[in-house]
């Protein structure tokens, strides 16, 4: 009769149920509209409106603003519960990104009167003198970086001695600032994170398993932080704070984020190595948990995949140098696309998606692997496009979003309690 008994235990729980959110900032609106239903179809299967995501899942990933969005569902507050619900998480976006990504004015008139100051033949006469001392400045540092055989960057030493003339319109001056200084400093981002996540809520202590990954710029390898880990090793039990700072790091956007714990971690945007990391979740997860695929359940949410309209083009081949990878400019001269960058994080994340639904529909688990994206247009995609509107847009497509998936997210909040409901019962 034992043996008979141990047969029937029902396998629900056995399995592991994992959430992963992609990075891309303030696209993050979206899994957040989408985790705002999923919490609400669970509070009501439940007929409990403290029922929190986290409650559901045994392991959540995120990079980058999943990584944030993952330490708001898992930080504890005084009660060990979850301390954001989702649709609070939306409220945060709508409240900070515009302070997170502080937007330049777009006003016509404003364009047009900086076209009216923008350099011009007249103004060569004045600048002759500081241009004459910056490019003298310029040589001798060079030779001298050669002399000591400490090399130089080119490109950022001639921008700062450009930077240095007095009298150099602000329009060609925000140009050369592009090449050598982030497009935001990251300040509000460090004082919000740390703001709304208190210094001493280590990684250790989240209400679930994290996975937040990171790429570490002086051991040039990726930096994957998580609960486990940082229970089993000081090291890496930073607070979740530095963590969520350090995912969010995007090269030219924000600056790298340095900290240390017993040791010191040179950490930016974890998109770099894996924007999509749902498949870092599921090979963290068999390896801590000895498991195979048929005992995983997986959720993996996107924040919106480019369409491939109105991008990049190939035009004149010849004029891709290191210059016109790096960067592209609106029509009023602002960074309007940084290609190599966006082309590196967007491939990697479309190929995990590949890898993921191949893993799990060639094992015949097809349910076992759910993804959620969104189709957007160029225009829509930016990562750092703070204005009002455009927030509004992102939640409009989150929630259509949802409407497209509700059955299937319906469903999905039903195996979740279904597995609750069997770990409670032993």
């Amino acid at each position: 009769m034992g043996s008979e008994c141990s047969d029937q235990l029902d396998p629900l729980e056995e399995v592991i149920t994992i959430l992963s959110i992609d990075g891309g900032g303030v696209k993050g609106i979206i899994p957040s509209e989408v985790l705002g239903y999923l919490e609400s179809i669970l509070q009501g299967l439940e007929n409990d409106k403290d029922v929190r995501i986290a409650d559901y899942f045994d392991f959540i990933a995120g990079t980058s603003t999943g990584g944030l969005i993952t330490a708001m569902l898992t930080a504890p507050n005084s009660e060990q519960r979850p301390m954001f619900s989702a649709k609070e998480i939306i409220g945060f976006y709508m409240d900070e990104s515009k302070n997170i990504f502080p937007k330049e004015s777009t006003d016509k008139n404003s364009h047009d009167k900086e076209a009216k100051t923008k350099f011009n033949l007249s103004h060569i006469s004045d600048l002759i003198p500081d241009l004459t001392v910056a490019i003298r400045n310029f040589l001798e540092s060079l030779l001298s970086s050669y002399r000591s055989n400490n090399h130089v960057n080119i490109l950022d030493s001639f921008a700062r001695n450009i930077l240095s003339m007095k009298k150099i319109p602000e329009a060609c001056r925000r140009k050369f600032k592009d090449f050598i200084h982030p497009k935001y400093d990251g300040a509000k981002l460090h004082e919000t994170v740390k703001k709304r996540l208190e210094k001493e809520l280590v990684i250790s202590k989240t209400v679930t398993n994290v996975i937040i990954p990171t790429f570490d710029i002086k051991s040039c390898r990726p930096t994957v932080f998580s609960t486990l880990k940082a229970k089993r090793d000081v090291s890496m039990n930073p607070p979740l704070s530095d963590v969520c700072i350090a995912t969010s790091a995007a090269p030219c956007y924000l600056p790298p984020y340095k900290f240390t714990t017993t040791k010191v971690f040179n950490l930016v945007d974890g998109g770099v190595a894996a924007n999509n990391p749902s498949l870092l979740a599921l090979c963290e997860v068999i390896k801590e948990r000895k498991v195979d695929y048929s005992k995983i359940l997986l959720l993996s949410l996107g924040t919106g995949e480019q369409n491939g309209k109105d991008k990049l083009e190939v035009g004149d081949p010849s004029q891709w140098g290191i210059l016109n990878w790096l960067w592209k400019n609106d029509k009023w001269g602002h960074v309007k696309s940084y290609p190599l960058i966006d082309i590196l994080m967007t491939s990697a994340a479309e190929m995990i998606e590949m890898y993921m639904s191949s893993i799990f529909q060639s094992r015949g688990l097809k349910e076992n692997y759910i993804r959620i994206q969104a189709d957007m247009s160029y225009i829509d995609a930016a990562l750092d496009d703070s204005d009002e509107q455009n927030l509004k847009c992102l939640m409009k497509i989150g929630q259509d979003l949802v409407e497209k998936n509700e059955d299937i997210l319906t469903e999905f909040a039903k195996r979740l309690v279904d597995i609750r409901k069997a770990r409670s019962s032993n």
